[in-house]
């Protein structure tokens, strides 16, 4: 509107700018100086979201087996895999060009994360272990078939091939054999990581102007 005049005030580190240029200039004399000492600060953000992501990976993957085994979650068995993920974390380089994170799996983590069919290689078959081949965990009781005693391979009236073990009057089905397995991708830590990063990106920030402006 012709003849309204308006005042415009800047506040900046305590002082008062009644012109914005110079409140703007002390920003950037601000920013140049502290641009590098903000790493830091970004590096334990950083460190803090990879955390946040292996927590989250352990509530996914964290019910007991079998009940926790779904297409979209693995049950937690030793506890081992998932674990490795916290483990893995690293955050290096102390400015921006070198700052890098690192959050990984142990296998066979790889093959939950991208899926796979696996084929035996100096064997016909593979072979899958059965609830009775497995402690309440759901870990294998022994490191392979062979090592189990009284045992012979039959095949059901469904067509499998099932390694038996004779126990007494008893026999109880260990192994199936199968001349390969597919597995389904189901952790979801790529998946998990990327869809925080915007959230990430915006405490990053945040926590960089604090550092700046203090």
């Amino acid at each position: 509107m012709a003849g309204t005049e308006y005042t415009v005030r800047v506040e900046y580190r305590g002082r008062r700018y009644w012109n914005a240029r110079k409140a703007l200039e002390e920003t950037a004399k601000r920013l140049n100086k502290n641009w590098d000492g903000t790493v830091k600060v970004v590096s334990k953000e950083l460190r803090q979201y990879l955390e946040e992501v292996a927590a989250e990976m352990r509530k996914r993957h964290g019910k007991r087996w079998p009940g926790g085994t779904t297409d979209k979650t693995l049950s937690k068995r030793s506890g081992k895999l998932i674990e490795s993920i916290g483990r893995s974390i690293q955050v290096k380089g102390n400015t921006f060009r070198s700052l890098q994170g690192y959050i990984s799996v142990d296998f066979p983590g790889i093959v939950h994360e991208f899926g796979a069919t696996i084929k035996p290689k100096n064997v016909k078959y593979l072979t899958v272990p059965l609830p009775a081949a497995l402690t309440k965990k759901g870990t294998p009781k022994r490191k392979s078939a062979r090592q189990w005693k009284n045992t012979f391979v039959a095949k059901t009236e469904a067509g499998n091939l099932i390694i038996f073990q004779r126990r007494g009057s008893q026999v109880i089905p260990l192994y199936l054999l199968k001349s390969s397995v597919t597995i389904p991708p189901r952790l979801g830590l790529r998946e998990t990581v990327q869809s925080g990063v915007p959230r990430f990106l915006s405490r990053a920030m945040d926590a960089m102007l604090r550092e700046i402006m203090l």
